[in-house]
This record gives structure tokens, C-alpha cells and sequence, in this order.
């Protein structure tokens, strides 16, 4: 359904995965930050879920400033929050530069890597997107690059959050939820947290051992819905789970 484009960020010119609905609309959409495996099959899922479901999606690519040969483990040696919150700005900029897209309805959405990169987008980007959903968002109390973690700038947070955890995940741990939860309560910011027992981290995704269908079934469902809430969207009954876990 999606393609992959050329996309720019500033000078920068690297690649992103796009999926726009059909219809004039105007259509809301969401930017979609990815896990530490890139855009990989299961970002590839998520852009294409969300724009059967009436949204358009980008996932721009994090990892432009790796040079060749290096791996996703090098991963941080080359990322910095600043910078990859201008890659969130790009992206949103993009939806909104779509003739049938609403800039001014978007969310942002992203698992593990993506879910510190989620919340690295609210403390950032205030103004520009209506909600934010972080899954198992891990290291969010560590710094990468030169801005101060995430955790020392959810004052800036402007919107609603859902985020989603599994109660044995160790990255980020139950105990972090917690802090989490509660600083962001202290702030009056609005959130909403799910957590889900038997679940460990990735739990949506490709890999067959920490998948749990309930858990993952149950996240998505809850986190379309909370994005059509606040975008103006619409959302299924029951949210769809990676393709390769669907039984035939």
C-alpha cells in the first residue's frame, strides 16, 4: 500500500515510508517513529494499518547519519534527540504539505526506540501534534546526543498521551512506568497508561517470542482509537495485529 520516498530534512536528504488514503478528505494523519530495527516489515505494518484506517503516515528514516557498514547496535554513536526531532518536524510538515492531509491533525506514534522518540517529539515539538502514544518506551531517562533526556522536559508536553508497557519488561523496567506515571501526573499533563501482565517488550512485534496477541490486539485497538479521538479519525472496532501473527 505505502511506497517509499526521497524526503529532506533541512540539507539532509534521506528516504521515508509513506501511505496516504484514498479520497479527497482532508484526511488526519500520524508520523510514525520506528523501532531500532528501521524501516523494517513491521514499520512497513504500522504506516499501512493506519492509512487503511483513514490516516495519512509517514516513518522517516532515523538512521541517515549512519555511514555504510555500520549496524543498528552502532545505532546511538550517531543519533542525537535534536536531530531526530527535526526529522519529526520534516515528517509532520510533509502530511501537512499533502493536498488531502489536515497538518493540523496529527499524532505521533512509535515502539521501543520509537517510544523514547515519541516522547522526545512532545517535549520538542509543542503545537504540532493533538496526542502522542509511546510502546515500551525504553532508556527515556537516558540522554542521547546534546538535548536533556525526555524525562527532564515533559513539562513542555502539550497533548494527551497513551502509553502501552508490559509488566516483565526490563527496558523500561515496571518501576520506570511508575516514575513516569507519576511526574507526568504531578504535572497535570494528561496521560493514560495501559500495562499488560505475561507481556515483556516488543510485544507487537515481528518476533514470535514476545508477541502476545491480547496484549498487542488490545494496545492497538486502544491506541487508534485514542488517535481518532483527538485527530477527528476513525478507528475499528478492533485493531489488527503484525500480519505474520494473524491465523489463516
Amino acid at each position: 500500500m505505502g511506497q517509499t520516498i526521497d524526503f529532506a530534512i533541512g540539507d539532509i536528504q534521506t528516504t521515508a515510508y509513506v501511505a496516504v488514503p484514498e479520497g479527497a478528505g482532508p484526511h488526519p494523519g500520524v508520523v510514525v517513529t520506528f523501532h531500532r530495527d528501521g524501516i523494517d516489515d513491521f514499520t512497513h505494518w504500522l504506516v499501512d494499518d493506519l492509512a487503511r484506517n483513514g490516516y495519512g503516515a509517514i516513518a522517516p528514516d532515523h538512521y541517515h547519519a549512519m555511514p555504510p557498514g555500520k549496524t543498528v547496535d552502532d545505532r546511538k554513536e550517531f543519533l542525537d534527540d535534536a536531530q531526530m526531532a527535526l526529522d519529526l518536524k520534516a515528517a509532520a510538515d510533509w502530511l501537512g504539505a499533502q493536498a488531502n492531509i489536515d497538518g493540523d491533525r496529527l499524532a505521533l506514534v512509535g515502539h521501543c526506540m520509537g517510544g523514547r522518540t515519541t516522547w522526545v517529539g512532545l517535549v520538542s515539538l509543542p503545537g504540532v501534534f493533538k496526542c502522542g502514544c509511546p510502546f515500551y518506551s525504553g532508556n527515556a531517562f537516558g540522554r542521547i546526543g546534546t538535548p536533556p533526556p525526555p524525562m527532564e522536559r515533559l513539562a513542555a508536553i502539550d497533548c494527551p498521551v497513551m502509553g502501552f508497557f508490559g509488566n516483565d519488561d526490563r527496558n523500561p523496567p515496571p518501576e520506570d512506568v511508575d516514575r513516569i506515571d507519576k511526574m507526568m501526573a504531578e504535572l497535570g499533563k494528561e496521560h493514560e497508561f495501559f500495562r499488560y501482565d505475561d507481556t515483556g517488550h516488543a510485544f507487537m512485534g515481528a518476533d514470535p517470542e514476545k508477541f502476545r496477541e491480547h496484549s498487542a490486539r488490545d494496545a492497538w485497538t486502544r491506541a487508534v482509537k485514542f488517535i481518532a479521538g483527538h485527530t477527528g479519525g476513525t478507528a475499528p472496532d478492533v485493531g489488527a495485529v503484525f500480519p505474520a501473527h494473524e491465523v489463516a
